[in-house]
C-alpha cells in the first residue's frame, strides 16, 4: 500500500511503521470503478485494482483497519541464577596488607633457616664430642678412687690410634674434668689440627669445629723441650681446653685442679700447674721451646709467675729447680684475640718400659736407650 494515496501509514510514538488505513477521499477525488477505487479523470494516474489489498503484516492477514496501540514500555531485566554468583565478589585487597604478607613470609624463612642453623650446630658438637668420647676405649685408667692416680696408672694404647692418626704423639689427662683427649702433632704446622679432628674429620665454617688438642710444631715430637705448648679449642659446650680457660683470675678453681697428667709413647709425665696467664694472640715471648741459656730459662718461668692472675697454694716450684715444663693454651672466648694459658712444671716422669720414676723430665739419647727397643719401634 505504499504509494497508495487512498492509505495514510500508522507508526508507533519511536517513529517506527505499524501499518495502514483507509483514508476518506475528498469529495469528487475518487471515483469506484469496475475491480475497485481508481482515480478520478482529474486524478493524476489510472489506476485499477487488481487484488485485494493486504497488511503488510508478519501474518499476511486480510488488511483491517489498524487501531494504534499503547505505546511500547521497557521490563526490568531479567537476572538468571546459574549458581555462579553463591560467593561474595571478593573484596579488593589493600596495598598494606601484601606487604605484611611478604614481611611474614620472609620473617618465616628467616626462623626455619635459624633452626636449621642451630640444628647443625647441634649436631656437630655432637658429632664432635662422640669422636672423642669413642677414644677413650684405648685409654686405660686404674682409678678405683681408694688411692691417688699415679703414672703407672694409665696405659694407651699407641698402636691402635696410630692406626687412626699417625700424627698422635701423647694424651692429656685432668683428673675432675672433661680435659681427657689424645694429642697430635704436624711439623711446622699449628693450622691444621685447628679445624681437623682426630679422625681427620672437618665440619667447615658452619659447625662446631672441634678440632685436635696438638703439640705445637714448633716443637718437638718427643718432648724434649725446656718447653712444651699445647694448643686446644674453647668451646661453648665446655668441651676441650674450656674448663682450663676457666681457671684465669679464679685461684679457688686453679687450686683445685692442679695435677695434670701427660701421657707419651715415650713415658708419663705428672704435672703441677703454677701459673696461669692470659696473653695477646700474637705474642711472641710465649712460644720458646728452648733457651740459648739456663739464665733464659728461669727469667721466663718468673715472668709466668709475675703476671699469674691467680695464686697458687701451695705455692709452686722456684723457677732455678725446674727443668722442663708445659703451657696449656686456649683462647679466651669470648675474646679469641687473647690467650688463656695455665703453666705446669714436672713433679715426676715416669719412661716407657720402667716403674720407676725420676723428678727430671728433660729425655735425653741415654734415657731413650735405656728404656729397651720397643720405644724406639713407637717414635718410628
Amino acid at each position: 500500500m505504499q504509494g497508495d494515496p487512498r492509505y495514510s501509514s500508522y507508526t508507533d510514538p519511536y517513529g517506527q511503521p505499524q501499518g495502514y488505513y483507509p483514508q476518506q477521499p475528498a469529495a469528487g477525488a475518487w471515483s469506484y470503478g469496475q475491480e475497485g477505487y481508481a482515480p478520478s479523470a482529474q486524478g493524476s494516474y489510472p489506476y485499477q485494482a487488481q487484488q485485494q489489498y493486504y497488511e503488510p503484516s508478519a501474518y499476511q492477514q486480510p488488511y483491517q483497519e489498524a487501531v494504534p496501540s499503547e505505546p511500547m514500555s521497557y521490563a526490568e531485566p531479567v537476572i538468571i541464577d546459574d549458581g555462579s554468583g553463591d560467593e561474595p565478589p571478593r573484596k579488593k585487597r589493600k596495598k598494606g596488607s601484601v606487604v605484611w604478607r611478604v614481611i611474614f613470609i620472609i620473617a618465616l624463612l628467616i626462623l626455619l633457616s635459624s633452626v636449621a642453623a642451630l640444628g647443625y650446630i647441634a649436631f656437630t658438637y655432637w658429632q664432635g664430642q662422640d669422636e672423642y668420647d669413642k677414644l677413650t676405649e684405648y685409654l686405660q685408667v686404674d682409678d678405683t678412687g681408694e688411692a691417688p692416680l699415679t703414672l703407672a696408672s694409665f696405659n694407651v694404647d699407641w698402636d691402635a690410634l696410630r692406626n687412626i692418626n699417625p700424627d698422635v704423639v701423647g694424651w692429656i689427662y685432668v683428673p675432675d674434668t672433661n680435659v681427657n683427649y689424645p694429642i697430635v702433632w704436624r711439623d711446622h704446622d699449628d693450622k691444621y689440627y685447628l679445624t681437623h679432628n682426630f679422625g681427620d674429620n672437618s665440619t667447615g665454617q658452619f659447625g662446631a669445629e672441634y678440632g685436635c688438642i696438638m703439640l705445637s710444631g714448633y716443637n718437638s715430637p718427643d718432648w724434649t723441650d725446656q718447653v712444651n705448648i699445647v694448643f686446644g679449642h674453647h668451646l661453648r659446650n665446655g668441651s676441650m681446653f674450656s674448663q682450663l680457660a676457666d681457671f684465669y683470675e679464679n685461684s679457688e678453681a686453679f687450686n683445685a685442679h692442679r695435677t695434670y697428667f701427660v701421657l707419651t709413647p715415650q713415658g708419663n709425665f705428672k704435672l703441677n700447674s703454677f701459673a696461669c696467664d692470659k696473653v695477646p694472640g700474637n705474642s711472641k715471648d710465649i712460644v720458646i721451646p728452648n733457651f740459648n741459656t739456663e739464665m733464659g730459662f728461669i727469667r721466663y718461668i718468673e715472668a709466668r709467675y709475675e703476671s699469674s692472675s691467680v695464686t697458687p697454694d701451695p705455692p709452686g716450684e722456684d723457677a732455678v729447680d725446674m727443668k722442663q715444663i708445659f703451657a696449656f693454651s686456649t683462647c679466651s672466648a669470648p675474646d679469641n684475640n687473647n690467650r688463656i694459658i695455665n703453666f705446669c712444671s714436672v713433679e715426676e716422669f715416669l719412661p716407657a718400659g720402667s716403674s720407676v720414676p725420676r723428678n727430671s723430665a728433660i729425655i735425653d739419647v741415654e734415657d731413650i736407650e735405656s728404656v729397651g727397643s720397643g720405644t724406639g719401634e713407637r717414635l718410628s
